[in-house]
């Protein structure tokens, strides 16, 4: 019961930030505006129209224009709420360990792994809540207002929803150990762009230097952290498949289980180093 405590203590900390509220806001303009520009065709009800322009059918075998849409949605959108999510809730564990409030914390009968685990994951479920907000929006605009409802893009949100909880176990030990919030959000900007180098290694990043040892220490950092660029990819292709792609490559479960195990380590680090300094 402490730990709920407080874990609902920090889900109200990240409301009373007022970053989530005015992402939650933004989603809801855009909802608003998708409520409002989205529809078929007078002329004909196989052209959707988007603020009263048709959108032109897609040319390729196979090509389904509503997936499309959602496809261009999704990976528009699944990145930047996740990134600019962190600006609201970097700051949790840092925060945490201020003077005074440290003390405090760690004057409640609760173990440091529990009060750790419950602020990451209060952290998390702030950013959850946005995100099935946006994503079950969408979802009912399109089936109310174009009579499609996919249960692939409404689904993809469990996964866009894990890619995030992996991501901030990275955040979270940066500001154990450096105890900012702009270290810990500009680590977290920094990781995404090295988890999408990473993942791309072989074609980029293995010609920097044709060495074995370089190679092997790059696939060891690979597995080793969670694969961002690699979890968010796939959450999009239980959507469906991009047209434009020729050989687009199949939905796997193999980077959500990966990032588990290297998530699991960065927590249980986190919980280690934690527990082991005199706040």
């Amino acid at each position: 019961m402490r730990f709920l405590g407080m874990f609902r203590f920090t889900v109200g900390e990240t409301i009373r930030r007022g970053t989530l509220i005015f992402y939650f806001g933004i989603a809801t303009i855009i909802i608003i505006l998708f409520a409002l520009g989205i529809g078929h065709s007078t002329t004909d009800p196989d052209i959707v129209t988007i603020f009263g322009s048709p959108f032109a059918h897609i040319s390729q075998p196979g090509a389904n224009i509503i997936e499309f849409l959602l496809l261009q949605l999704h990976s528009l959108s699944i990145f930047w709420i996740i990134l600019f999510g962190i600006f609201g809730v970097a700051g949790l564990i840092p925060g945490m360990l201020e003077k005074g409030t440290i003390d405090l914390f760690l004057s409640k009968p609760l173990a440091r792994s529990e009060l750790l685990m419950a602020r990451a994951l209060g952290a998390v479920s702030g950013i959850a809540i946005n995100l099935i907000y946006f994503f079950l929006g969408i979802w009912l605009i399109f089936g109310v207002k174009l009579g499609v409802w996919h249960w692939g893009f409404l689904s993809s949100v469990v996964y866009v929803v894990y890619a995030f909880v992996c991501f901030f176990s990275v955040v979270t030990i940066v500001g154990l150990i450096t105890r900012s919030t702009g270290f810990s959000i500009m680590l977290a900007f920094a990781f995404s762009i090295i988890s999408w180098g990473l993942e791309l290694r072989e074609n980029g990043l293995y010609r920097l230097w044709d060495n074995v040892v370089y190679h092997r220490l790059l696939d060891a950092l690979y597995y080793l952290t969670p694969q961002l660029n690699a979890m968010l990819e796939n959450s999009s292709r239980v959507i469906g498949k991009n047209p434009f792609i020729p050989s687009p490559a199949e939905f796997t479960y193999m980077p959500y289980l990966y990032s588990f195990f290297s998530t699991s380590l960065l927590y249980g680090l986190s919980v280690w180093y934690f527990s082991r300094q005199d706040y």
